[in-house]
C-alpha cells in the first residue's frame, strides 16, 4: 500500500443511527488544511440499498442524535472556537449555543442542554499571557487563555438564553469537560479533577441537580472515575473506575455504576480480567469494551449480573453507539481499516454497513506468534508479511507500541506497517508485559519495571521470532513512539542484531522526564517521588550501551508536553559525543504525536530512506 493512499482515506471514528441512514464522525486530510479535519458525514440508503453520502459538515464533531435530526459541535473559519449547532433534514444548520470563546463539550436530554465553556476571568489585557500557577503545574489546557476557567451553562433546544450553572468546587478542583445527562434532563454528571500537593491528582464525578446546581454532590470513591454513560431510566451513570496505583500495586480498571443521586455504587462484573469500560446502554443492558488477546471485544453487562456476555465481532471495537435493539460499532484490526458494522442485539449477528477506507485494505497477511519464557508465561506478537512468500529472508522492523498500557489491536493511521510491508519488510509487533488484554498479571509484572521486565521479555520475543527462516536476523531495525520509542532504544542495547533505531518522542532519563512533563502524577503512581525512589535510576536507559555502529533516528515535537523535547536534544548530544550515527528531526508545530500529513510524510520518507541505507544487503 502506498503512503498517499493511506493518508487519503476517510478515517471513521464514531457512527450514529439516524433513521434508515447514519451519521459518521470522521477525519479527512484536506490539501488546504495543515491538520486532519474533523467531519460529520450524513448517509442515507440509495436506490440500490447501499448508503450514499447526503450531506457533510467540515470542522464538525461530537454528534448527539435527536428525534428530528442531531446536534454537533462546529468550528468554522469565521470563529476561533466551537459552537453548538443543530441539523434538521432539508434545513440550514442553526446555532444553539455560540459563546464568546468555545464550547468544550455538551450533553442534551429532554430539550435541556448543559455545555462546558471557557468562562472569561478578570484579565484586562488581551495580549498578556503570563499566568501564575497555584498548586499543580498543569491545570491549564493547551487552548485555555490566561484568566479563564472551565464552567457550565444551561440552555435549551428552544434557543433560550444560556444561564451560568454555578457548581461548588474547591480551590484545587477543576472541571474536566466530561458531561452526561439523565434522559429526563434533571441530573448532570460532570468530571472533576483534584490537584493534590506534590503533583498527585485524583479524578471524580460531580452529580448536579440541574434545577439546583448549588446542591451538587461530589463522588470520590477509592478509585478514579472516568466516562459517564447515563442509563435509559436515569438511575445510573456507568463509569470506568481505575484503582489508584502505587509503585507496589498497578492500576486495574472495571465498570462501576454510580447512582444518579450519588447514594450508592454498584460494581457489576467486578475484577473482570479484561478491564471493561462502559460505552453505551441498550435498554437495561450496558455495552462495554475490554481487551483480550490482541482484540478489543464487545461485552453485554447487566447491572446485577457478574457474568458479562461476549458479542463476537471480526475486529477490535473502536466506538459503540446503541438503540434498544441495535449497536453501531466502528471496528478495525491491524490489517483492517475502520468500518461501520451493525450488531443485532437480539440475534447477536453483525454485518458491515459502511467501509469508507476500503481502498487502504492491505494486500499483505498477518501471523500470530507466541513465545513461552523460562518461567512458563506466554507472550504474543503480530507479524505482518507480504501476501506472497519471499524468495530470500526479509529484513525485519520491530515495532514497539506506546502507552505503555496499550496493545497492537487497532488499525493505525500513524504507525501503519503496511507501507513498509509493501517495500519487502517484515514488521514484528510484540505485546510484552504492561500490554493490555493479557490479564492483571501482565500489568503487575511490568509495573515500575520497564527495563528489567518489559524490555527483557520484548527482547526474548524478538530473538524467538528471528529464528524463523523467512526473517533475516542480520537486518533488523527497532522503532516506536513515546514508550515505544524508549523501548526501541532499550532493545538496541540488548540485541546486537539491531542496526537501526527510529525513536519518536522517546527518552532515556526517567527522572528528567518525570520532573518536567504533564504526566508527573502518573510517574508518581508507578515509580514514586523522584527524589526518593531509586527505581528512576535503575530503569533508565544507559545510552553508552548503544553500539556506535547502530544508526539512531530521533524525532520529537517541540510542543510535546508528555515528553519534553529537551530529552531528544539531550540524547542527540550524548550519542553524537560518542560518535554514534545519530540524526534528529525536530517538528516545531507538533505535540506528542505527528498530526500534520506533510510531517507524517516527511517522517515516513526519512525513516524509509534510513531503512534502505542500513538494511540493504
Amino acid at each position: 500500500m502506498r503512503l498517499e493512499v493511506l493518508l487519503g482515506q476517510v478515517r471513521a471514528e464514531v457512527a450514529h443511527r439516524l433513521g434508515a441512514g447514519l451519521v459518521l464522525e470522521a477525519r479527512l486530510n484536506r490539501p488546504d488544511r495543515p491538520h486532519p479535519v474533523p467531519f460529520v458525514l450524513g448517509y442515507a440508503p440509495g436506490p440500490d440499498g447501499d448508503l450514499a453520502l447526503t450531506h457533510a459538515y467540515a470542522g464538525a464533531s461530537a454528534v448527539t442524535v435527536l428525534e428530528d435530526g442531531y446536534l454537533f459541535l462546529s468550528n468554522t473559519k469565521a470563529r476561533t472556537g466551537r459552537s453548538l449547532r443543530r441539523h434538521r433534514p432539508g434545513a440550514e444548520a442553526e446555532v444553539v449555543l455560540s459563546p464568546a470563546r468555545d464550547v468544550v463539550s455538551y450533553a442534551v436530554a429532554s430539550s435541556v442542554v448543559i455545555a462546558a465553556t471557557w468562562m472569561p476571568g478578570d484579565q484586562a489585557d488581551p495580549h498578556r499571557t503570563a499566568a501564575v500557577l497555584d498548586g499543580d503545574l498543569w491545570p491549564r489546557s493547551a487552548y485555555q487563555n490566561a484568566g479563564e476557567v472551565l464552567g457550565l451553562v444551561r440552555t435549551s433546544l428552544d434557543l433560550g438564553p444560556p444561564e451560568p450553572l454555578d457548581v461548588p468546587l474547591a480551590p484545587n478542583e477543576r472541571l474536566t469537560g466530561l458531561l452526561a445527562l439523565t434522559p429526563d434532563g434533571t441530573r448532570c454528571a460532570a468530571g472533576v479533577v483534584r490537584f493534590l500537593r506534590g503533583g498527585h491528582r485524583r479524578h471524580g464525578l460531580l452529580l448536579i441537580p440541574v434545577a439546583d446546581s448549588a446542591a451538587a454532590r461530589a463522588v470520590w470513591p477509592d478509585d478514579d472515575l472516568r466516562d459517564a454513560v447515563p442509563a435509559p431510566d436515569g438511575s445510573w451513570f456507568a463509569c470506568t473506575a481505575e484503582r489508584v496505583a502505587t509503585p507496589e500495586l498497578g492500576p486495574r480498571q472495571e465498570v462501576v455504576l454510580v447512582a444518579s443521586d450519588g447514594s450508592r455504587l454498584l460494581r457489576p462484573a467486578a475484577r473482570h480480567p479484561h478491564w471493561l469500560q462502559p460505552r453505551a446502554w441498550s435498554g437495561p443492558t450496558l455495552l462495554c469494551v475490554g481487551e483480550d488477546d490482541g482484540r478489543r471485544r464487545l461485552y453485554r453487562v447487566t447491572p446485577e449480573g457478574d457474568r458479562p456476555e461476549l458479542v463476537e465481532l471480526a475486529g477490535s471495537v473502536q466506538s459503540v453507539t446503541a438503540t434498544a435493539t441495535e449497536a453501531l460499532v466502528v471496528q478495525s484490526r491491524v490489517d483492517l481499516p475502520p468500518e461501520v458494522v451493525t450488531v443485532d442485539l437480539d440475534e447477536l449477528t453483525a454485518r458491515t454497513l459502511l467501509a469508507p477506507a476500503a481502498a487502504a485494505e492491505p494486500a499483505g497477511r498477518m501471523e500470530r506468534l507466541s513465545h513461552r519464557t523460562e518461567d512458563g508465561t506466554v507472550w504474543y506478537s503480530w507479524l505482518c508479511l507480504p501476501a506472497d512468500e519471499a524468495d530470500e529472508p526479509m529484513p525485519v522492523l520491530v515495532w514497539c507500541h506506546g502507552g505503555p498500557l496499550l496493545s497492537w489491536v487497532d488499525w493505525s493511521w500513524r504507525w501503519n506497517p503496511w507501507p513498509f510491508v509493501a517495500e519487502g519488510y517484515a514488521v514484528l509487533m510484540p505485546d510484552p508485559p504492561l500490554s493490555m488484554g493479557y490479564g492483571q498479571e501482565s500489568v503487575e509484572r511490568g509495573w515500575g519495571r520497564w527495563s528489567s521486565e518489559v524490555a527483557s521479555v520484548a527482547a526474548e520475543q524478538v530473538r524467538a521470532a528471528l529464528r524463523r527462516p523467512n526473517l533475516d536476523p542480520q537486518r533488523v531495525a527497532a522503532m516506536g513512539g513515546s514508550f515505544g520509542g524508549y523501548l526501541a532504544l532499550v532493545l538496541a542495547t540488548r540485541l546486537p542484531e539491531i542496526r537501526l533505531v527510529a525513536s519518536h518522542a522517546g527518552w532515556a532519563d526517567f527522572s528528567a522526564v518525570a520532573r518536567a512533563c504533564d504526566l508527573h502524577w502518573h510517574w508518581l503512581r508507578e515509580y514514586g517521588p523522584v527524589e526518593e525512589s531509586d527505581a528512576y535510576r535503575k530503569e533508565s536507559l544507559a545510552l553508552d550501551s548503544i553500539d556506535p555502529g547502530v544508526t539512531v533516528l530521533l524525532s520529537h515535537g517541540c510542543a510535546d508536553r508528555h515528553v519534553p523535547v529537551g530529552e531528544a536534544r539531550a540524547m542527540y548530544r550524548a550519542l553524537d559525543t560518542r560518535k554514534v550515527d545519530v540524526r534528529l528531526m525536530l517538528l516545531p508545530d507538533e505535540g506528542h504525536s505527528i498530526e500534520r500529513p506533510a510531517n507524517v510524510t516527511a517522517w515516513y520518507d526519512w525513516v524509509r530512506a534510513a531503512c534502505r541505507e542500513t538494511l540493504t544487503p
